[in-house]
C-alpha cells in the first residue's frame, strides 16, 4: 500500500520533471530560432552591422518575453476575456495620462484591444524624417532621441508621448525628424485609423481626449529649440552611459 508521503514525493517529482521538460523545450526553441536567424543573415549576406542589430534585438526580445507570443495567447481567448487582458496590459498608459481618465469602461476596452506593444533596441528608428506619421506612441520604458538636421532636439523617456494630433487634422503628417531609440524601449502604440474609429464612436470621450492629451513631441511641427529640461535629461543619460552615449547636438545648446 502506497503511503501519503510516497504520493507526495511522487507528485513533487512529477511536477519538477514537468518544469525541467518545459525548460528544455523552451531552450531548444530559443536555439533553433537563433540558428534560423543566423542562417537567414548568412544566406542573404546581410551587412555585419545590421546582422548584429538583428541578433541583439532577437536576444533581448526573447529575454523579455521568454518566447511567449502574446497575440497567439490572446487569439485563444473569447472577445470579452481578450478585452480584459488588453486593458490590464495597457493599464500603465491609461493611469499615467489624464486624457484617459474620463473614458468609460467600454471605451477603455475598445481602445485597449487596438493598442500594440513594441520592443525597440538601441539604434532602432521608430520614425524616419519625411515618412507618414500614422501612429501615436506612448513611452513605457527606455529613452529615445529626436534628431533633426543631424542635431538632437529632444530626449524622450517614460511617460512621454510622440506622433501627431491626427484627431485634430484632416491630412496625414510627414515626420519632420528622426526618432531613434537610445536604450532598450517599450512603446505602447495605436494606429491612426484605430484611434479615430474609437473617437468617432465615443464622442464624449473624444472631446476630453482632444483637450487633455498633450504630445511631448509633435512630429508634424518643427521643434523651436532644445529645452532646458531636455538638456538636463540628456546629460543625465550621458553620465549614466559614459562616453559611448552619442553627442550629436551643437555645443552652443549646452
Amino acid at each position: 500500500m502506497i503511503g501519503p508521503k510516497a504520493l507526495l514525493y511522487a507528485t513533487i517529482f512529477g511536477n519538477v520533471t514537468t518544469i525541467f521538460q518545459q525548460m528544455y523545450t523552451n531552450t531548444n526553441r530559443y536555439h533553433e530560432m537563433l540558428n534560423n536567424v543566423r542562417d537567414f543573415l548568412k544566406l542573404y549576406q546581410v551587412p555585419k552591422g545590421l546582422s548584429e542589430r538583428v541578433m541583439d534585438y532577437i536576444v533581448s526580445t526573447w529575454a523579455m518575453s521568454k518566447g511567449i507570443d502574446t497575440e497567439r495567447v490572446l487569439s485563444f481567448c473569447p472577445k470579452d476575456m481578450r478585452a480584459d487582458i488588453c486593458v490590464h496590459l495597457n493599464r500603465q498608459v491609461f493611469n499615467e495620462h489624464p486624457a484617459f481618465r474620463l473614458a468609460s469602461d467600454g471605451c477603455l476596452r475598445s481602445l485597449a484591444v487596438e493598442f500594440q506593444t513594441i520592443h525597440c533596441a538601441p539604434g532602432d528608428l521608430i520614425f524616419h524624417a519625411g515618412e507618414s506619421v500614422d501612429t501615436l506612441c506612448f513611452v513605457v520604458s527606455g529613452s529615445l532621441e529626436v534628431i533633426q538636421d543631424d542635431e538632437v532636439t529632444a530626449i524622450l523617456g517614460k511617460g512621454d508621448v510622440f506622433g501627431d494630433v491626427f484627431w485634430k487634422e484632416t491630412t496625414l503628417a510627414h515626420s519632420c525628424a528622426n526618432v531613434r531609440a537610445l536604450t532598450y524601449c517599450d512603446l505602447h502604440i495605436i494606429k491612426r485609423e484605430a484611434l479615430l474609429k474609437v473617437l468617432e464612436f465615443y464622442t464624449a470621450f473624444a472631446n476630453s481626449f482632444s483637450r487633455n492629451l498633450i504630445l511631448t513631441c509633435n512630429l508634424r511641427k518643427r521643434p523651436a529649440r532644445w529645452l532646458t529640461d531636455e538638456r538636463a535629461r540628456y546629460w543625465s543619460l550621458r553620465s549614466l552611459h559614459g562616453s559611448s552615449f552619442p553627442r550629436v547636438f551643437s555645443p552652443a545648446h549646452v
